[in-house]
């Protein structure tokens, strides 16, 4: 299947799986203020921890909880994702823009899963969600941009875009073992003692 047929779907079931798992953390999040000694029902292990992630000033970085921020980016593309299945088309700016929110998504999500791992030194569930559709979202959201610019590409963006519809799937896939192998060389001595 041709990527553009693909971006879509990944748009509108990523974001709605980002939009969900972004509420559910909200939810959680305010549950935890509400009931500071409680303990949430998404602390699975001494690793997946979301207590110790949403607890954390770096889970607010904005004053407000990051999960809010998460349900925005979430539900603008998820919403994108069912213009494009309706038939509908992206005007030069909305597609930038949606781009952007994509980049933005991509950006905050490798920071806070480095700092999940390197600083807190705990995962939260539903971030790991969010991190997981944030990378087709990524890699299929640049591929539609480059192939829908109404411009002729540079010779830099054809082959990127020749790259990344030739290897679409093997750029998530590689995404996903090497935030893998980060996460289980962080957490070797947990998980193999």
């Amino acid at each position: 299947m041709k990527t553009s047929k693909i971006y879509p779907y990944v748009l509108s079931i990523g974001g709605s799986i980002g939009l969900i798992a972004m509420t559910w953390q909200a939810t959680e999040r305010i549950h935890m203020l509400k009931n500071p000694n409680s303990l949430l029902s998404c602390n699975l292990s001494p690793i997946v921890d979301c207590g110790s992630v949403l607890g954390n000033k770096l889970a607010a970085l904005f004053g407000f909880p990051n999960a809010f921020l998460g349900m925005i980016f979430f539900a603008i593309l998820a919403t994108s994702g069912l213009v494009l299945l309706s038939g509908g088309k992206f005007v030069s700016w909305y597609r930038k823009f949606v781009l952007g929110v994509t980049l933005a998504l991509a950006a905050f999500s490798v920071w806070f899963f480095s700092v999940s791992l390197y600083s807190i030194g705990k995962i939260c569930i539903f971030c790991v969600a969010g991190w997981i559709v944030a990378v087709p979202l990524f890699w299929y959201g640049l591929n539609n941009y480059l192939r829908s610019s109404p411009k002729k590409l540079t010779r830099k963006s054809q082959k990127l875009l020749d790259f990344t519809d030739k290897h679409h799937i093997d750029l998530v896939v590689l995404t996903y073992v090497t935030m893998l192998i980060l996460f289980l060389s962080r957490f070797k001595e947990y998980y193999f003692g």
